[in-house]
């Protein structure tokens, strides 16, 4: 893997804060797309994105050498699915700013139209993660309505859950709860989580519908049987913040931030070890360039 030298590092993340903070500086008068092309004429962005191209593509390019034999079960690790891989972990609180450069990589790189499919569902969950709304609705109603994706979404190996999750957790951001049903029960199939589709259902309504109702089925989900002592304290977790005095907007902020890495962590636990070894030396490979 290709790493950063101390002082590149360095100049990188003093240069990303000084953007963010000129960019948060003028937001409030530039329309969404226009701060979206400031964001990549920035210096952070292209000093992220020139570092990128070159580590993460190498991660996969690795995977895909080395694992010939795996991967004829699990299809193929790509940089496409690489970088859309980085774009989640990234917008976990990490980076927004260098998750939407991770998505913008992705669709370079898709090379068909299930590669396309993932990758625009990365830039509109990184784009709804930033705040931009209204370019984040205008990717997912694209890969929603667009005849030439109409039957992608469930295309992948089942296996790559990463997938899954990057498109379902759009769909529980833009209120797709068909989609949201259908994402997340394949995930809660292939990883035994058989409460994994009510919760992502519970989320949704968290952030499209009413606080009240999701607070009932969180409490529901809380009855399942099936939850170890870690599952239940995540739900118990989330029951008390739904269920408390905070703001609905900064309880859908809190509980958006605690699910997004809590199904990742329930993935990573439970995926074939290649997919879980891949997302632990990405997860590593943030710790190295942020």
């Amino acid at each position: 893997m290709h790493v950063l030298n101390r002082v590149t590092l360095t100049k990188l993340v003093t240069c990303s804060v000084l953007s963010i903070a000129l960019l948060s500086a003028c937001k409030s008068t530039k329309s969404e797309h226009q701060q979206y092309t400031e964001l990549q004429r920035s210096f952070s962005y292209e000093a992220y994105s020139g570092v990128s191209d070159t580590s993460v593509d190498t991660i996969a390019y690795g995977y895909k050498t080395l694992q010939k034999e795996r991967l004829k079960q699990v299809g193929e690790i790509e940089p496409t699915l690489t970088h859309a891989m980085m774009s989640y972990i990234l917008s976990m609180g990490l980076s927004n700013d260098f998750a939407i450069a991770e998505s913008d990589l992705a669709l370079a790189k898709a090379i068909d139209i299930r590669g396309k499919y993932l990758a625009y569902s990365a830039q509109s969950l990184a784009f709804y993660n930033k705040g931009w709304r209204k370019m984040a609705k205008q990717k997912a109603d694209f890969i929603r309505t667009d005849p030439l994706f109409k039957t992608v979404s469930q295309s992948y190996p089942k296996e790559q859950l990463i997938s899954y999750l990057i498109i379902g957790s759009v769909a529980v951001r833009d209120g797709d709860l068909a989609t949201v049903q259908n994402m997340f029960y394949v995930i809660g199939e292939q990883i035994e989580k058989p409460w994994l589709p009510s919760l992502a259902k519970a989320i949704t309504v968290t952030l499209n519908g009413s606080m009240l109702e999701s607070l009932v089925m969180l409490k529901d989900i809380s009855t399942d049987p099936s939850l170890n002592a870690y599952e239940q304290a995540k739900i118990s977790e989330l029951i008390g913040i739904a269920g408390s005095k905070l703001s609905d907007k900064n309880k859908r902020q809190q509980i958006t931030r605690i699910t997004d890495d809590f199904f990742l962590d329930r993935i990573k636990d439970n995926s074939v070890s290649l997919y879980r070894d891949l997302i632990t030396n990405l997860q590593k490979y943030t710790d190295q360039v942020l």
